[in-house]
């Protein structure tokens, strides 16, 4: 048996929570790998390291004197963890030295945002690793570089680049414990790349698939994955497994505990993640696996709030006749640099909607506008914001998704929440709910209810 364990931002947010990772650790001969987050936040108005790097970047870019007093902050961070842990002094100092090197050294704005806000991860694993090895383990720091962790930048993304897995392969056989900053990795030319936030997941399971693992452990805040968001209704359910392809899109649809992309390194191999607390290791977990053994029992697996929409409704006579119309006006928002999350048709309109966060700048929604006024010949165009999407997610819904359909517009109908639209997710497994946002809790909580309580699909 061999594990890699990834550890996310709250489980080292202070020393505290480090000691607990020292303990999973030496409570598990199995692990041979881990990889960490920066520090979070440990308590609710603190600030994730990570985000005051991302200040250090911005306020250095714009000559603000008041990045030396960021710079100080994030030092301090370290330097607290380092003193309780008993460790050199030297190492945290080293810190604020790298960091002013890639500040005065690294010219494309681009590179040193990526190098700047990715330190929080390699200070901490340079951290963990010099306290491991105080506590009595054998074990180095290694960073994505060494392991060989290659990435591209095209499309606004980052890609992995197949010999990466190739290049960890090369540690698997290491008689120590690798300590890995997550986030980031190297592009051709030896310049760090980092993943979207919540990245460490993904380089978690680059290194579970590299490094030939058969458990991939992903350790938080929480005991399980819940069916729900716990901050909207009290004990919701637990999910104990669920599928990659469902959690994949519960994680893009608005569930944060696991990051949507970290899925994907591990499609085709059997390695499960387990999704434990480090603060309760013992108890609980979710594992994520190819297939989901309970189906038939547990046909809708999650329900999650996706965020606020906004539609642009295009009508036009025949549109239907019309060969490369839809193309047509999706090149405008490829033009505007903004994602299409659905289209809804019909013989004469289609809908286009889009997260309202791409829609934050008034002038981008004014600029779509004016160009398919002035691409068609219209009849109609309405623009309509404060749509709330609902995502209902599960592989039964497969087989019962006219059931589905039933109960959920009934239940929603008997709230007096009116649908504006429905969408059915291609591969099946899931359903969108627009709604006006006013109707939002009403909904979520109704839902719920007769999902997980009144349990309507399972009768």
């Amino acid at each position: 048996m061999k594990i890699t364990a990834k550890f996310g931002g709250s489980s080292v947010a202070s020393a505290s929570q480090i000691e607990k990772i020292g303990q999973i650790v030496k409570n598990d001969e199995n692990i041979r790998a881990i990889v960490v987050s920066a520090p979070g936040k440990r308590f609710k108005a603190d600030i994730k390291v990570t985000d005051l790097l991302i200040s250090l970047f911005e306020e250095y870019k714009s000559q603000s004197p008041t990045y030396i007093k960021t710079l100080d902050m994030i030092v301090l961070r370290y330097t607290e963890i380092s003193e309780i842990l008993g460790l050199d002094r030297k190492l945290v100092e080293s810190f604020k030295e790298i960091l002013l090197g890639f500040l005065t050294s690294i010219e494309d704005d681009f590179y040193l945002e990526n190098a700047i806000k990715s330190s929080g991860e390699d200070f901490n694993a340079r951290l963990i690793a010099a306290y491991m090895n105080k506590i009595g383990f054998k074990a180095s720091y290694v960073s994505p570089k060494d392991l060989g962790i290659v990435l591209e930048y095209s499309l606004n993304d980052v890609n992995i680049l197949d010999e990466t897995y190739k290049n960890i392969e090369k540690f698997k056989d290491r008689d120590e414990l690798l300590v890995v900053p997550g986030f980031y990795g190297y592009n051709m030319d030896g310049n760090r790349l980092t993943f979207s936030r919540g990245g460490a997941d993904i380089s978690g399971a680059i290194l579970a698939r590299g490094l030939g693992c058969d458990i991939y452990e992903n350790y938080t805040d929480m005991t399980y994955i819940y069916s729900a968001n716990p901050s909207l209704f009290e004990n919701p359910a637990p999910i104990k497994n669920i599928s990659y392809a469902e959690m994949r899109e519960l994680s893009y649809n608005g569930f944060e505990i696991f990051q949507e992309d970290a899925v994907e390194p591990l499609l085709d191999t059997d390695i499960e993640i387990h999704v434990k607390n480090t603060n309760n290791p013992n108890e609980g977990g979710t594992i994520i696996s190819k297939e989901r053994t309970d189906v038939d029992k547990n046909p809708i697996i999650g329900m999650s709030d996706v965020g606020e929409f906004t539609s642009f409704k295009i009508t036009e006579y025949l549109m239907n006749r019309k060969v490369g119309y839809i193309k047509n006006v999706l090149d405008i928002f490829q033009y505007m640099h903004i994602p299409v999350e659905h289209i809804p048709t019909s013989i004469d309109s289609i809908s286009i909607l889009v997260r309202s966060e791409y829609l934050e700048d008034s002038s981008k929604k004014s600029s779509i506008v004016n160009a398919i006024n002035n691409s068609f010949d219209l009849d109609e165009l309405v623009v309509r914001d404060f749509l709330k999407s609902i995502a209902i997610v599960g592989e039964g819904l497969k087989d019962q998704m006219t059931k589905a359909l039933y109960i959920i517009s009934d239940v929603l109908n008997q709230n007096q929440i009116k649908i504006e639209y429905i969408i059915q997710g291609a591969s099946n497994n899931s359903l969108f709910i627009l709604i006006n946002k006013k109707d939002e809790k009403l909904c979520l909580k109704s839902l719920y209810k007769a999902i997980y309580e009144d349990k309507v699909l399972d009768k």
